[in-house]
């Protein structure tokens, strides 16, 4: 099996025959807050002030190789590959190594080998969403009774709090932590409610009328 990278609906080696040939993963650093008290010894640190701590973008580093039978065909090879790699932006970046988990990437930088006749060695850098974000949805499907109140427990396995989406067909409140918020029939996403890492247990009840709940979020990790 060749190792390549899936970026949005292309692949870099069944596309353009690019092959990874070394792959380096910068976990994220730490967005640092803190103030220092003048003529003192006496630091602040507001790092996690609103209740969780905030990342600085990760760093993806690939090598590719690209192989060819002439320097003609390895230089078409190469422009075709570059085009496409160097316009990545915002996209969802599949690496085979990490299974039901993908990076939202952007091309940062490259830097190309051409030491080789009729094989060219491409570095590529990538700056990423700092957590890795999961294939697929977690859902739960709430069936709301009028004027009834339902418990529903939701585990996020995320490495940090999640915003989920709320998806009904009836206006419904929804109760958590002794706090009660109002959502509208539709779609709505705010970002004012998350979900905490762990089990979260809410209590849902529709307002009028019978009606349909689906809470949707993707887990995140590092």
């Amino acid at each position: 099996m060749i190792d390549q990278l899936i970026i949005g609906d292309k692949a870099s080696y069944d596309d353009f025959e690019a092959s990874v040939r070394e792959r380096k993963d910068n976990k994220p650093k730490k967005k640092s807050i803190k103030e220092t008290v003048p003529f003192s010894n006496v630091t602040y640190d507001f790092t996690a002030i609103n209740g969780e701590i905030y990342w600085e973008e990760r760093a993806l580093e690939y090598v590719f190789e690209i192989t060819a039978n002439t320097p003609e065909e390895l230089e078409e090879k190469k422009q075709l590959f570059t085009s496409w790699i160097m316009n990545v932006m915002n996209e969802e970046l599949h690496d085979p190594f990490i299974r039901g988990y993908h990076f939202l990437a952007t091309f940062d930088s490259i830097d190309i080998d051409d030491s080789e006749i009729e094989k060219s060695t491409i570095k590529v850098v990538f700056t990423a969403y700092p957590y890795m974000i999961a294939n697929m949805k977690k859902t739960h499907n709430v069936d709301l009774e009028a004027e009834e109140e339902i418990t529903v427990k939701i585990l996020n396995d995320s490495s940090h709090r999640i915003t989920p989406v709320f998806i009904s067909d009836v206006a419904f409140s929804l109760t958590m932590n002794g706090a009660t918020y109002s959502f509208n029939a539709g779609t709505t996403d705010d970002k004012i409610f998350m979900f905490a890492v762990g089990e979260n247990t809410v209590t849902v009840q529709a307002k009028d009328k019978a009606g349909t709940l689906k809470i949707e979020f993707f887990e995140e990790v590092f």
